[in-house]
Formats: structure tokens, C-alpha cells, sequence
């Protein structure tokens, strides 16, 4: 059964945004990691908490799903 072309936009909502996502969890944990390596109860006030990226917005999660919707139409 084909999708309809509400179901196909909903798709590349979902996979835009988890292109987005993946690389600013994984960015946000390997710092946090880092962080919680390095603290100690000793220095545990004295080192800066680090800035985490910032997830990605809903437009940017709407412009990578127009690419790929470009990308399918493309085919």
C-alpha cells in the first residue's frame, strides 16, 4: 500500500529531525561525560559546568525536511 503525501511529509518531519538530533545528543553526552570525568569532590564547585549546544529548531527540522523531500521528489 502506498503513502499518502500527508504520511510521506510526516516521514521526513520524523528523519529530519532525528538527523538534527543525533549529533547534538551526541555532542551533549560526550561533554557531559567529559565533565563528570573530571570532577571531583575536592574540585567539585570550582569546575565550569560546560555550555551544551543548542538542540535545533523547528525550522531548522523544516528546512532539512524539505532537502530531503527535494531529494525524493528528485527520483
Amino acid at each position: 500500500m502506498s503513502k499518502t503525501p500527508y504520511e510521506i511529509r510526516l516521514e521526513l518531519l520524523h528523519l529530519a529531525k532525528e538527523i538534527l538530533h543525533t549529533p547534538v545528543f551526541q555532542s551533549r553526552d560526550a561533554m557531559l561525560n567529559e565533565y563528570h570525568s573530571k570532577i571531583t569532590d575536592a574540585n567539585r564547585g570550582t569546575l565550569a559546568f560546560p555550555t551544551l549546544p543548542d538542540f535545533p529548531t523547528s525550522a531548522d527540522i523544516i528546512a532539512r525536511a524539505e532537502e530531503l523531500k527535494k531529494f525524493v521528489d528528485a527520483a
